[in-house]
């Protein structure tokens, strides 16, 4: 077995069955590379009479390439590349002659009916003659882009990492690129490959203003500032889905052409489509959460990236150095109120969680009501033995639906209590026995570290992996309450690393 491979055997079999459809090596030095007739799906698509397969490196996990020359279908790339399945496919159909030809058979199918249904037809990025991975990132909303229209826009270059953020309206300084916005009234042909099949699309109105401004480069160098457009964002409709290819353009003169590049919206819609199927109920929803710590800061995020509208944060430390190392805010967060630096995080990954801080730490019952009074769900991440019977007790009282989250013995076993249901035993009452077992103490040698300076209270020697493992827990357990289908029990018991009683005697869930 050679080092580009990983199974020879199957991938000589491959070759085999090449060999007796007629394919040959295009030349003894390149073996990978295969020429043979062109299969009779490609009649209505192509007068090419051959076609090459090209064996790529890390077989059977990546499908051999092919190219075809002559394909009008906006499925094949530059130098006749066609791309046939998606990254990461796991069919492995093409390990056989027979699937890859079968493949090709469904491919050409798809592209005389102008691949109607299938998406990676239309990927405009993909299919574009040059383009480069720089991201473009824009709102297009803010953009005011609309049906049949056209307008200014305006790029800011950023050099580390490369992207370019776009704004409404034109160019602000001599530093900002000039862009051009364009939305065909209906787009009745594929997007486009190369930018003189941008005028295809476009009105005559449209169309002017796009010629006016390329005319005007005085500049052949792209990504910066040339007199004229230096960017242009094509945006359509397709399936009452919102799409866009973004091309800078490079050269002057007659001699302008379009490289695509990356794009990237970042309007709430376009982003929210990340969170999952529980969104839509989510994001009516507001929680209050006590405890921005290592637990806290996870879930918080985490049920903020999954749709959460409105959070409550309460928790009155500040973020030290040494709470970085498990805490989902960096470095850069620290001397900051817990509570803001977790607030600084959704921010950055879920804006369309309105946050609110509360940087203390409530111990009476009249102000724990006032913070859970508005709340639909509250949240405990505390890990305060004494305060979760307390917040229990208000709970209950209010009628307030209360999931508390806890680890336990260095991070070996992660509990997380729902009170909730009629049949949820409120969590202050719980008492020992075989449906709720008492997690039993250890002698803390290796359940806790060495105080940290200036603190009385040992630190929780529970490894990153528990700590996001016990998060994730109580967040699928918040969002399994929320979404009414309760089909985790009131009390939920994981265990990371063995301990020596039982039933805490084996890695798992306590059934």
């Amino acid at each position: 077995m050679t080092d580009d491979h990983f199974h020879m055997e199957s991938l000589e079999a491959f070759e085999c069955d090449l060999k007796a459809a007629g394919f040959a090596p295009v030349s003894a030095v390149n073996q990978s590379r295969w020429r043979g007739p062109i299969h009779e799906a490609f009649a209505p698509l192509t007068a090419a009479t051959t076609m090459d397969i090209m064996i790529v490196e890390g077989w059977p996990f990546r499908p051999p390439a092919l190219f075809v020359d002559g394909l009008d279908t906006n499925h094949s790339t530059l130098g006749g590349f066609v791309c046939m399945w998606q990254d990461g496919d796991s069919s492995r159909d093409w390990e056989t002659a027979e699937g890859f030809f079968s493949r090709i058979e469904e491919w050409c199918e798809s592209a005389e009916h102008g691949w109607e249904g299938d998406d990676l037809g239309y990927d405009a990025f993909l299919n574009f003659q040059r383009k480069l991975p720089i991201v473009v990132t824009f709102d297009r909303d803010e953009l005011g882009i609309h049906r049949g229209g056209w307008g200014d826009l305006h790029g800011v270059v950023n050099r580390a990492p490369p992207r370019i953020d776009v704004g409404p309206g034109r160019a602000r300084s001599s530093n900002h690129l000039r862009g051009l916005w364009f939305h065909p009234s209906r787009l009745t042909t594929p997007p486009p490959r190369q930018l003189s099949e941008v005028f295809r699309c476009l009105s005559r109105a449209q169309a002017k203003p796009l010629r006016r401004q390329l005319d005007d480069r005085r500049r052949p160098e792209p990504f910066v500032s040339s007199g004229g457009v230096d960017f242009i964002l094509f945006c359509w409709e397709r399936y009452e889905a919102k799409d866009a290819l973004v091309m800078a353009c490079a050269g002057m003169n007659n001699d302008v052409e379009a490289i695509a590049l990356q794009p990237g919206p970042t309007d709430e819609n376009n982003l929210i489509a990340r969170a999952g199927p529980d969104a839509p109920v989510l994001r009516t929803i507001r929680a209050t959460m006590f405890g921005a710590g290592a637990l806290g800061g996870y879930v918080g995020t985490t049920l903020a990236e999954s749709g959460l509208g409105h959070l409550d944060i309460v928790d009155g430390d500040v973020l030290l150095p040494e709470n970085v190392v498990r805490h989902v805010a960096g470095h850069d967060q620290v001397g900051k109120p817990k509570v803001q630096a977790v607030h600084h995080v959704i921010e950055k990954h879920a804006p369309w969680t309105e946050v609110g801080e509360f940087p203390e730490a409530p111990m009476t019952p009249g102000r724990i009501c006032e913070l859970i009074s508005s709340a639909d769900i509250v949240i405990d991440a505390t890990g305060n033995d004494a305060f979760v019977p307390a917040l229990a007790m208000v709970a209950e009282k209010w009628r307030k639906p209360l999931v508390s989250g806890a680890l336990y013995r260095g991070g070996s076993v992660a509990r997380v209590q729902r009170q909730v249901l009629a049949g949820d035993t409120p969590i202050h009452l719980r008492e020992e026995g075989a449906k709720y077992p008492v997690i039993p103490g250890g002698d803390g040698r290796n359940d806790f570290a060495t105080p940290a300076l200036g603190c009385s209270a040992p630190v929780n020697n529970a490894p990153p992996a528990s700590v996001i493992g016990c998060a994730s827990l109580i967040v699928q357990v918040v969002v399994d309450t929320l979404a009414n289908r309760f089909e985790f029990n009131d009390e939920v018991v994981d265990i990371y690393r063995s301990i020596a009683e039982v039933p805490f005697d084996r890695v798992g869930r306590l059934v």
